[in-house]
């Protein structure tokens, strides 16, 4: 598959990538992280962001200790990074670690997909650890085609890669607010075959209409533009795709500011009939208007635990849309 440049795309420019990850309109060049058996290239919008991410990600390779002191980080990268990888480590495969620890339920993720898909890859935006990429690890749609991992946080990309290419690794976790410790994790059997991309779901670098499915948990109510984000992956799907989304619609100021959250546009008296509504386009002009639920669940428990005393509980509403075509 052809990448795109992410700020040219900002732009509404669509510039191909080279294989040399140099964009042939802008001439900006992109990173990788070449710590596993496949590289990842990294393709935030911001270039210099991009380089510093590859080079802490890098140093922690070489010292996982350093995730200790990331969390303590004043520094806002640092410390999204470590942050991003405590969570979903645990919260994506702590099931699997010696001795286990609480970890989050992806099983209704294989009763939402679907193998009814057009031709074209798979991507999961906003993976993390890939979690998404282990439930779905049996379905026949995905046998034959590219499945994408896609996320803005290069540390849990690298982790992930680090588990699925060698069946085990060191898993970090919160042992208390302040204390990081480690158990070995094993997956008890094969992992799927996937590409990792790190990329702001916002700017994903892929061709309009070039997916044949979607898959977004936990990422429409976590990032500054849903409404974007809605129409980017419309845009994505092929004719016939589908798009699973999952979300606790669980908006929070400091992320995604209060006149860009989707449920102020939708009927106080039924969020979730509402959301429905908002994302098949019979709400806001424009948007969805090619997409229709085909699958839903209203209430999905999702419950990720941060450390032994502290858990946060959600109930997501889950949603098959299709795209027409």
């Amino acid at each position: 598959m052809t990448l795109f440049c992410p700020p040219c795309a900002g732009e509404g420019v669509r510039s191909a990538l080279s294989t040399a990850l140099q964009c042939t309109t802008c001439g900006r060049q992109w990173p990788v992280l070449a710590a596993g058996t496949d590289f990842i290239a990294v393709l935030v919008p911001d270039p210099d962001a991009a380089a510093r991410m590859v080079a802490l990600v890098s140093a922690m390779l070489r010292d996982p200790g350093l995730l200790a002191a990331w969390a303590d980080s004043e520094e806002a990268l640092e410390s999204a990074l470590a942050g991003g990888l405590l969570t979903y480590a645990q919260a994506h495969f702590g099931a699997h670690a010696s001795p286990p620890l609480p970890s989050a339920d992806l099983g209704w993720l294989a009763r939402a997909w679907t193998d009814e898909l057009p031709q074209g890859d798979v991507a999961v935006l906003g993976c993390a650890t890939a979690g998404e990429a282990w439930a779905l690890r049996q379905a026949p749609a995905l046998r034959d085609r590219a499945l994408w991992l896609v996320d803005a946080n290069l540390a849990a990309l690298a982790w992930g890669q680090m588990l699925f290419d060698n069946g085990s690794v060191v898993l970090p976790y919160r042992r208390s607010a302040t204390l990081i410790a480690w158990r070995t994790a094993q997956l008890p059997g094969p992992a799927p075959n996937v590409r990792w991309l790190c990329a702001d779901a916002l700017f994903p670098p892929f061709a309009p209409a070039s997916l044949a499915a979607v898959v977004t948990v936990n990422l429409l109510d976590s990032v500054a533009d849903p409404l974007a984000l809605v129409q980017q992956v419309e845009a994505l799907l092929a004719p016939g795709g589908a798009w699973i989304v999952a979300s606790p619609w669980n908006w929070q100021a400091r992320v995604t500011p209060v006149g860009r959250q989707l449920e102020r546009h939708v009927a106080a008296d039924d969020l979730e009939e509402g959301m429905v509504e908002l994302l098949t386009g019979r709400t806001l002009a424009g948007l969805g208007t090619a997409l229709a639920v085909q699958w839903r669940a209203d209430d999905v428990p999702w419950r990720l635990q941060v450390h032994p005393r502290y858990a946060a509980e959600y109930r997501l509403q889950v949603l098959r849309i299709r795209k027409s075509g």
